[in-house]
Parts: C-alpha cells; structure tokens; sequence
C-alpha cells in the first residue's frame, strides 16, 4: 500500500518538489517575517509546512510561545487535509525538499535577492531591492491571500529553538536532533 502511495506522489505534480516554486514561497515567507529575516532551518521547516499546512496538526506546541496551539489548532481547521493530499509520511518529503530548498536558497542568494546574515547561525535576509517588481507584486499578492498562515510559519514557527529536544525538528517531527550541539 505504502509503495502504491509513494508511486502516485511521484507522478503527481506537488508545489514542495518544484525549485521554482520554491524560491517564490521563501520569498513569501520572508516578505512575512518580522525585518525580513528568518533562520535557514526555520525557513525550510515553514516552507514545508506552507506546502503541507494540515500537518501543523502534528507540531507540539511550545507553552513559552502565547498562543501557538491555538493559533495552530485554528489553521489545521482553516487548511484541511483533502482527498487528494496522499502522501508518504512528513519527514521523508522533508527530507526530499532538501536539495531543492538549498538549490532555491543558492539561487535567491545569486540573485541578489537575499544575504546570508550570519554564517554560524544562517540567517536568511531578505533584499528587497534585488527583487524584480512584478515578482514583488505576485509576493505581496500571495501574502494578501494567506496572512494568517504566513504569518504563524514566518513569524511564530522560527520563535521554537533551532535545536535540542525542545527545538524545531524535535517538536516538528521532521527531523533528527539528537546530534545536535547545544
């Protein structure tokens, strides 16, 4: 059954396995973020979860984070799982969307469209005057049309820790921190 599944996401077209996609989403969610700024690893964990957005259902919900288990419970409701949403289990599309989000990152950065800030930490930046104006105007419109979810990944989501038991991967299920240096 597995195999069956895995066969139908292959041939069928999905936003989270297109670069091109893919850069415009990291531009949605930095124009959504406080100063235009997230963590690498934080970026790609919302990029996922803006592709996927019915699988916050699995998030554990930080307490020091007001708000965060309702604010999700409420977008799990608001972007329900549909019929045609069959796909293998969450970490191993995340892990699948990696070369294409790091791909994505490096074609911002070529493009003058974000810096890196910090190279220890890996913040991404947005530069908005390296953005072409009508992809701006598409920016702006697809955060028109999503400003509550946008602003929960950009803005709420990158506030967990990046590492540890209570950081992201751990809290998110999507991937491994237990090797992480804390």
């Amino acid at each position: 059954m597995l195999r069956q599944v895995e066969l139908v996401f292959s041939i069928s077209y999905t936003p989270a396995y297109d670069p091109y996609h893919t850069v415009f989403r990291f531009l949605v969610l930095l124009a959504s973020a406080d100063e235009g700024r997230i963590p690498a690893k934080a970026a790609r964990v919302a990029d996922f979860f803006y592709c996927f957005p019915w699988m916050l259902a699995d998030v554990r919900a930080p307490r020091n984070i007001q708000g965060f288990a309702r604010t999700r419970n409420r977008l799990v409701r608001k972007y329900p799982k549909t019929s045609y949403d069959q796909f293998p289990n969450a970490r191993v599309i995340f892990e699948r969307m990696e070369l294409i989000q790091s791909t994505a990152m490096s074609a911002l950065a070529g493009a003058d469209m974000i810096e890196l800030l910090d190279v220890s930490s890996e913040v991404l930046k947005l530069k908005r005057s390296g953005v072409p104006a009508e992809l701006w105007r598409a920016v702006e419109n697809a955060v028109d049309k999503t400003p509550d979810l946008l602003s929960f990944l950009a803005v709420s989501l990158p506030q967990i820790g990046q590492t540890g038991s209570d950081g992201l991967f751990a809290r998110t299920g999507l991937g491994e921190f237990s090797y992480d240096v804390v």
